[in-house]
């Protein structure tokens, strides 16, 4: 793969839908999953920074929510190039214009995900070859 992929959610079964629809799209076969944005930023911070990173992140956690991780994300300690999708039930669109106002989030997603959200996704990663 030419990326690495994060996915951060906290509820198990949306995680578990995101990983058979990564695989089933044929999207990302080694993607990594996390139930909490604590161990999440300390696999950003381990992973190999010659692949850059793509983040499928959920607004609404326990203790660090999607908004602490992407204020860790934005402070420019991380030197791995980092996108984000935001992955979220959140239907206020105050929370869609905020997201934007980060410049490594990329989309914003409705949940339920589906392998449709994946394909428009795909288009929008900066460093694929879009022909």
């Amino acid at each position: 793969m030419d990326f690495n992929l994060v996915i951060v959610d906290d509820d198990e079964i949306n995680l578990m839908l995101l990983k058979r629809i990564i695989q089933k799209a044929g999207f990302h076969d080694n993607a990594h999953f996390f139930n909490s944005a604590e161990k999440a930023i300390m696999c950003i911070n381990e992973i190999e920074a010659s692949k850059p990173i793509l983040v499928f992140l959920d607004i609404n956690m326990p203790v660090m929510d999607g908004w602490e991780l992407l204020d860790i994300l934005h402070q420019g300690n991380i030197k791995t190039d980092i996108n984000v999708i935001m992955v979220t039930s959140s239907i206020d669109l105050s929370d869609k214009i905020k997201a934007f106002t980060y410049p490594k989030v990329i989309d914003f997603v409705a949940k339920p995900f589906d392998i449709e959200a994946l394909k428009k996704i795909e288009k929008k990663l900066p460093w694929r070859n879009h022909t």
